[in-house]
């Protein structure tokens, strides 16, 4: 398999455990970003840009704790500006490290192969359309899709647009789902059974899109098999 196959397998697997240990601190966390704001903005953000940039954490559980802590409007801007700069990030750190070997590794891995192929060679506008495909289907990690992208080098700048196009729907979902959470009491069943509601619908909207994207993505990277 080369010596790329841990890469993929830490990119996958560190998430896990940072979404393990950032649960067990999320209260006192968002406490103390809410009660200092000023402060806490800038740090969440840097936060995001390392946590996630170098595969510690999972994008969506750090969404929910930005709605969280900061509401919808500003919670959304803080991550999704996270988001990009940590992707960028972790695409040049791979960029560095993946050169041409990849191929060789993709031979068992078909799915991965097609979208690599579909990649590698495409104008600038192709590319972004396929990672933006890429990032809308929550089954797909931020992390591997980060490494996927860099092997495949494509432009930098196909690499930033489809990033922001695709994580924005699943990233205002999370945040709104975390917003939601902060203002939720239980002593109010009517308010609880309307969050409840919304929460499933978000759940459902982002499972519909990804799956649209999956077809449309299919359609794209088949051909090239």
């Amino acid at each position: 398999m080369g010596r790329l196959t841990p890469i993929a397998v830490v990119t996958t697997v560190l998430p896990i455990l940072g979404s393990a240990l950032l649960i067990l601190l999320a209260e006192p966390l968002g406490n103390w970003l809410r009660e200092n704001w000023e402060i806490g903005t800038p740090i969440y953000l840097l936060g995001i840009l390392l946590f996630c940039g170098f595969a510690l954490l999972p994008t969506n559980i750090v969404g929910v704790l930005a709605g969280w802590t900061f509401s919808f409007d500003l919670g959304i801007a803080v991550l999704i500006t996270g988001i990009v700069g940590a992707a960028s990030l972790s695409f040049l750190i791979h960029s560095r490290l993946v050169s041409d070997r990849l191929p060789h590794v993709l031979e068992t891995h078909p799915k991965a192969k097609a979208i690599y192929r579909a990649l590698v060679g495409q104008s600038v506008w192709r590319a972004a359309l396929i990672i933006s495909l890429l990032r809308l289907s929550p089954a797909m990690p931020f992390a591997l899709t980060n490494f996927l992208m860099a092997a495949a080098r494509v432009p930098m700048k196909s690499f930033v647009i489809g990033t922001f196009v695709g994580m924005l729907p699943r990233s205002s979902a999370v945040v709104f789902l975390g917003a939601g959470l902060s203002e939720l009491t239980f002593d109010n069943q009517q308010n609880t059974w309307l969050f409840i509601f919304g929460v499933a619908a978000t759940i459902i909207v982002v499972l519909v899109i990804g799956t649209i994207s999956k077809h449309a993505l299919e359609r794209l990277c088949l051909p090239e098999t």
